[in-house]
């Protein structure tokens, strides 16, 4: 006498087919799908399990996108906030150290970041997130060797991996690493001009540093290089408003003077210019003050 079937053993037979991985399913049932019967119906178990995968697939997809999102939107708000700072013309002090703290945490690895420039052969901090940032110029000043004047002889965008078993930069690896650094990135800043400037990231972990730390960094160091641009081009509009401001006033003083128009007061200055071998708003500048005494 044949036995009824138990409903919630073929229950438990599904249960356990959903459990297997999907290749090693495949290879068992590769010629023939299983079928229970469950209340006098027929149910595909290949058909369920596909459908259950398919969803559990999905769940843990939305479930990495959604800690991809909340790993991603502190770096989002960053990047909007420097973007919002260079936008709407803050002094460069200000957008440089904006820029400094958001690279430490869009950089994978930084602990701490700055920006330093060569000016006359000094080499100093324009922006800095901490005081051990600043110090470390003055470990590449003495000798002129380090990983910002590499990066700016080179051109290109230096990086360690470990300061204490790098020999490139033996005084400035020393005094890093008795700090507690390990790892550097160094980027040059493209700014016309100047002797150069370089941004720059630290870690303490050996190793901090990979191929997207360096991207990130340089691009950080391209938006360094538009804000100190963007000062030079104001400097030098700055000072054509006043030349022309000084070499408009020694114009008037000499059509006062000599009764001519403003075409022909211009070219007696840069005639007295080039006979003096003086540039015109040095010579300008001079009538003005020899006025004014």
């Amino acid at each position: 006498m044949a036995r009824e079937a138990n409903p919630n053993c073929h229950m438990l037979i599904w249960w356990v087919d959903a459990q297997i991985p999907l290749p090693w399913h495949s290879q068992r049932h590769s010629d023939r799908h299983l079928r229970a019967s469950h209340g006098g119906q027929q149910v595909d178990t290949t058909t369920v399990v596909t459908g259950e995968r398919a969803v559990s697939g999905r769940r843990r997809r939305e479930s990495h996108d959604s800690r991809h999102d909340c790993h991603d939107r502190p770096r989002r708000s960053t990047i909007a906030e420097v973007a919002g700072t260079l936008a709407r013309g803050a002094a460069i002090e200000e957008v440089l150290d904006h820029l400094t703290a958001a690279s430490v945490t869009l950089v994978p690895g930084a602990d701490f970041a700055k920006v330093s420039m060569i000016d006359d052969g000094l080499l100093w901090s324009a922006s800095a997130t901490s005081e051990l940032a600043a110090s470390l110029d003055a470990a590449q000043q003495e000798p002129h060797h380090g990983p910002c004047f590499e990066a700016i002889s080179t051109r290109r965008v230096v990086r360690c991996d470990d300061l204490r078993t790098d020999a490139r930069w033996p005084h400035f690896a020393r005094r890093a690493a008795t700090s507690g650094l390990r790892s550097v990135v160094c980027c040059p800043i493209d700014t016309p001009g100047t002797s150069g400037a370089t941004f720059s990231v630290f870690g303490f972990r050996p190793g901090a540093f990979g191929p997207d730390s360096e991207a990130i960094a340089a691009v950080l160091a391209s938006h360094a290089s538009v804000v100190l641009i963007n000062q030079m081009q104001q400097r030098q509009f700055q000072a054509a408003l006043a030349s022309r401001d000084v070499i408009g006033q020694a114009k008037g003083m000499i059509m006062e003077r000599f009764g001519v128009d403003a075409q022909h007061a211009f070219s007696m200055l840069a005639r007295l210019s080039q006979e003096l071998n003086t540039p015109v708003r040095d010579l300008a500048a001079k009538l003005v003050d020899c006025a004014k005494a």
